[in-house]
């Protein structure tokens, strides 16, 4: 049973989410030591949940520990976005394609609303959720735990804020497509859908990056 009020999020993700933030928007320069006590200060929380936030950065690639240094932000380039994305694309083409062989009449209903629902606000927080729905509903569908739990990581780093107000005109038409192959039961298709989503994804990615100055200093990583 869903709980009849939303629950807030636990400490550890609102400082995961806030240390990012500040990554992409420069506040934590490429480079530069993660002062712990005193960001936990300026969060309102205590240093324990930021510790375990910055053991999550770790993993996503966006933090580095050095033993008795401390933790450092890392120093991203335009190719290790394109990576990123490109890991995106892989592993969620084999989930689409997967979930095409057995989605069901109802699953593909949940995305058709859903889509629907996409289109029609204008809303940018409510858009960046429902995309995540639509992605999350397909990969549900694709029935591996293993897989669910690897794209959950490798969605995280981005700040979906990055996408700005004017979302990618053709994102829509991606996302109809993609589900067009799922409704045909079409692997290749969804895989190929699925590819382009992504790879069009990573091209918006560095585009917003370096709209925002996220590059501005020439100081991208060899």
């Amino acid at each position: 049973m869903k709980p009849a009020v939303a629950l807030p999020q636990s400490l550890k993700q609102v400082a995961v989410e806030e240390i990012r933030r500040r990554i992409f928007a420069r506040e934590l320069a490429a480079g530069s030591r993660i002062e712990q006590e005193a960001l936990a200060e300026q969060i309102g929380m205590s240093k324990i949940p930021v510790r375990e936030a910055i053991s999550a950065l770790v993993a996503e690639g966006l933090v580095e520990v050095f033993p008795r240094r401390g933790a450092f932000v890392v120093s991203l380039s335009r190719q290790d976005i394109e990576d990123h994305y490109w890991m995106l694309a892989r592993i969620s083409g084999h989930a689409a394609a997967r979930a095409a062989a057995v989605v069901s009449d109802a699953t593909l209903a949940q995305l058709e609303t859903t889509l629907d629902a996409l289109q029609a606000t204008d809303d940018d927080d409510e858009r960046a959720r429902l995309a995540a729905s639509f992605h999350a509903i397909i990969n549900q569908a694709a029935g591996s735990r293993r897989m669910n739990s690897v794209l959950r990581t490798l969605g995280s780093p981005i700040p979906l804020d990055f996408y700005d107000s004017n979302p990618d005109a053709h994102a829509h038409d991606e996302h109809r497509a993609l589900l067009d192959a799922l409704i045909a039961h079409d692997p290749d298709r969804a895989r190929a859908a699925m590819d382009a989503h992504f790879e069009n994804g990573a091209a918006e990615a560095i585009a917003a990056l370096e709209r925002s100055g996220f590059w501005a200093d020439g100081d991208e990583a060899s």
